[in-house]
């Protein structure tokens, strides 16, 4: 990751300064500099723990890979490992690697949605649960499931205050309106009398889901170097801040919902934008393949440092 994010510093050198402005009246107005740990909500940065609100996205089969989840929250940044496509027993021992590597920094793990392999979905949150592994960036979801769900609300409990406590939180990434719906909402009731008729979750947990959304933190994905769907994030990000709004006022949540940006964001200035339009925290993802940590070859590195936007196409 060392050439990726000192790239983006370069470019905001510029707001790093402090500024003195004369006013029409003569009196001179002062604004401060704002640093790179400035960027964002601070409450981002504070909920994971980050220095920067500064997200390097799961790629599957590894790519996200160890080293550079572990690189990223070695300079207080976010990292999520690509556990896609990848089997159970080899999520298992890059957990045991990040925790150890990882410290008490904060990582994330994907979940990733398989409609047609529920039981995958199911043996991984198995898998979190028993590992203790306390955030998920959940991706490709059209609907909520029954896993996901049970992920987020085991072990929902009230403090000493009495605010809702939630060991397991999730990160959603989503291009379309309806399914952001999903995230920032409580968890589907019936799903929930489903958990609980099974015994899978207790009636208190059961009754505080319905108070807190199955998501804080929603990534909007727009058009990037991958699958999406083709949503610039210029129209995206306005459709997703009106649904924000919508719903802190519908649910009014004890804490704001957060809405992160991705997609195409691989220079300085595409960052600087998204922050501009009203981002928490940005994350990257295709550019991450290129970097010296991501888990594939030499070869491919190579030629993805060679390519170009007009190089990329739907297939």
């Amino acid at each position: 990751m060392a050439a990726a994010f000192p790239m983006h510093s370069q470019a905001l050198t510029a707001i790093r300064r402090p500024l003195a402005l004369t006013m029409e009246d003569g009196n001179v107005c002062s604004v401060p500099a704002l640093t790179l740990e400035g960027l964002g909500d601070p409450s981002f940065r504070k909920e994971h723990g980050l220095r920067f609100a500064y997200m390097a996205g799961a790629m599957a089969h590894g790519i996200a890979s160890v080293d550079l989840v572990a690189a990223m929250a070695r300079e207080g940044m976010l990292g999520s490992f690509g556990a896609a496509g990848l089997p159970l027993e080899r999520v298992a021992q890059a957990i045991d690697e990040l925790k150890e590597r990882c410290g008490t920094q904060t990582f994330a793990v994907n979940f990733i949605h398989s409609p047609s392999e529920p039981k995958t979905e199911e043996g991984l949150c198995d898998l979190l649960h028993a590992k203790h592994v306390g955030l998920v960036e959940a991706s490709a979801f059209m609907r909520l499931t029954k896993a996901l769900v049970r992920y987020r609300v085991k072990g929902l409990h009230r403090d000493a205050q009495g605010h809702i406590v939630a060991p397991y939180k999730i990160i959603g990434k989503v291009s379309r309106v309806e399914v952001a719906r999903h995230f920032w909402s409580p968890a589907p009731k019936a799903l929930l009398d489903e958990l609980l008729k099974e015994g899978s979750i207790s009636a208190e947990e059961h009754e505080l889901a319905q108070h807190v959304p199955m998501a804080y933190d929603l990534t909007a994905e727009a058009d990037s170097g991958g699958h999406t769907d083709n949503r610039p994030l210029v129209t995206l990000m306005p459709h997703l801040l009106t649904l924000k709004a919508e719903l802190e006022k519908l649910y009014a949540y004890p804490k704001h919902l957060r809405l992160g940006a991705a997609g195409g964001l691989a220079t300085p200035h595409a960052v600087h934008a998204a922050f501009a339009m009203g981002a928490a925290y940005v994350v990257t993802g295709s550019i991450n393949q290129a970097c010296v940590e991501s888990g594939t070859s030499p070869a491919v590195r190579e030629i993805l440092a060679q390519t170009e936007q007009g190089d990329i196409t739907m297939a």
